[in-house]
């Protein structure tokens, strides 16, 4: 059995301690949840609006998802662009891909504002698919994204793939031809039931750095509106006609507006004492996935690179959707064992775990052998610089991921009470999805009118 070692939370040497509430407040905003969802939603709202904010975290800054994730970032909904345009039709669902893609700009406006040093990486990503039906779904996603004027991903398929002349007429300006061997090597694989890839800006860092570093720069610069609190889990929500109230253990906190930024998950009770009851029962619908994921170090011999693998349906992921989907992410790493010695750390994940409903994740878990024989097979079949048995992986490691009903991040007011809102959801894509959200809560929170959104919380 192997524990939960996340290189992100190891990169953190932290040596602050854990404050938690020991008193009665009052602020006029509470944030609940220290990952970068709250972080983002904390930064917003203290550089455009003059709210004084109050953050909780149930363990500790950045140690749930943000800590325990594959450190990618990318713009896509893990769900296809042409199915959330059946739901919300196609202008709201490309103002919502355009709004995620442009938290690309918000991380670089909040890395200069906060002289961020986390290192944050920025490149052409690819991913790879083995048959039509993936092909078929990104082609459809780029005939959405062209009709509302979205740039399109990159498409390269295989002359040598057996049904190219089978692929529809109006399909044949969202894609170009290429020798497989050109594929192969953008997949960095010898695998050859590859038969097309996708290209589009990625990026890598590590969240928890990233949110630990903010986290500073907040306390710093604005201490007179900010403080934050560790493992302070709050237990009861109360929406009132005007403002409510937060309890943490014995202690309250009296505020105007409650944002949730978890992954779904609460485990407290929440009261509105005017208009109808909330209905929490989206909160238990948001189901988790556990995700597992394993690194190890190799030579700066490669830049940053942040790679997709959709695999031929019987494979090896066991993934509860029925996708078979790896990911691979390589960036610069200092390997304590070999300070000198430039590495890169090449993390991969894909195996998954349905939480049951209700069920406590506990990231104590350790892992089993099972999850490290599923990675390793899966490098050892895709990826061309993996070095063979026997792998020492210099980290394993797991983190829940919570995922909306419709795979949506849900963004704005609570419909039976405004005083609560939610950027919460992490969909297995959180970063800029959590970006984003902060800032659209900011948004709200200082009175600006906005368009509806595929974002906006929806009541029964």
């Amino acid at each position: 059995m192997l524990k939960n070692h996340s290189p992100w939370i190891h990169q953190l040497k932290r040596t602050r301690p854990a404050v938690a509430l020991d008193k009665d407040a009052e602020t006029d905003v509470v944030v609940v949840g220290g990952g970068i969802a709250g972080i983002a939603t904390a930064y917003f709202l203290l550089k455009e609006t003059n709210k004084r904010v109050l953050l909780l975290e149930a363990d500790k800054i950045a140690h749930g998802a943000s800590g325990h994730n594959a450190g990618q970032i990318t713009s896509y909904f893990e769900r296809p662009i042409h199915d959330i345009a059946k739901e919300f039709g196609l202008t709201m669902a490309i103002a919502g891909q355009r709004a995620v893609e442009s938290a690309w700009t918000l991380i670089d406006q909040m890395m200069a504002d906060a002289g961020l040093k986390t290192p944050l990486y920025r490149f052409t990503g690819y991913a790879g698919c083995t048959g039509w039906d993936d092909l078929e779904t990104v082609l459809k996603n780029n005939a959405c994204r062209l009709k509302r004027g979205l740039p399109i991903e990159s498409i390269l398929v295989a002359k040598e793939f057996d049904h190219l002349n089978d692929i529809p007429k109006m399909y044949r300006d969202l894609y170009s031809v290429a020798p497989q061997s050109d594929i192969l090597g953008l997949l960095e694989t010898n695998n050859p039931d590859y038969i097309a890839s996708f290209s589009y800006q990625k990026g890598c860092t590590n969240s928890a750095l990233l949110c630990e570093e903010l986290l500073a720069y907040l306390a710093s610069a604005f201490k007179d509106r900010f403080s934050f609190f560790e493992q302070s889990p709050v237990k009861t929500v109360i929406l009132r006609d005007i403002g409510g109230v937060v309890k943490v253990g014995d202690f309250t906190i009296l505020c105007e507006r409650i944002v949730l930024c978890t992954n779904g998950f609460t485990h407290f009770t929440i009261q509105n004492l005017c208009g109808s009851e909330v209905d929490t029962s989206f909160h238990h619908s948001v189901h988790g996935r556990i995700g597992y994921m394993a690194g190890y170090v190799e030579p700066l011999d490669n830049p940053p690179t942040a790679i997709s693998y959709f695999l031929k349906e019987n494979d090896i992921s066991g993934d509860p959707t029925g996708d078979a989907y790896f990911y691979l992410t390589r960036r610069p790493h200092e390997h304590e064992e070999k300070k000198n010695i430039p590495h890169n750390l090449i993390c991969t994940g894909g195996p998954e775990k349905v939480l049951p409903n209700m069920a406590v994740y506990s990231r104590d878990d350790e892992l089993s052998e099972e999850y490290r024989e599923k990675i390793d097979m899966f490098l050892r079949q895709n990826y061309r610089k993996y070095p063979g048995e026997p792998t020492e992986y210099a980290f394993s490691w797991h983190g829940l991921m919570g995922y909306t009903p419709n795979g949506i991040r849900r963004v704005g007011a609570e419909p039976c009470n405004p005083v609560l809102l939610y950027n919460l959801g992490c969909n297995g894509v959180g970063i800029l999805p959590s970006i984003y959200g902060g800032k659209r809560i900011a948004q709200i929170v200082r009175g600006d009118t906005l368009e509806p959104s595929i974002f906006d919380p929806r009541g029964k």
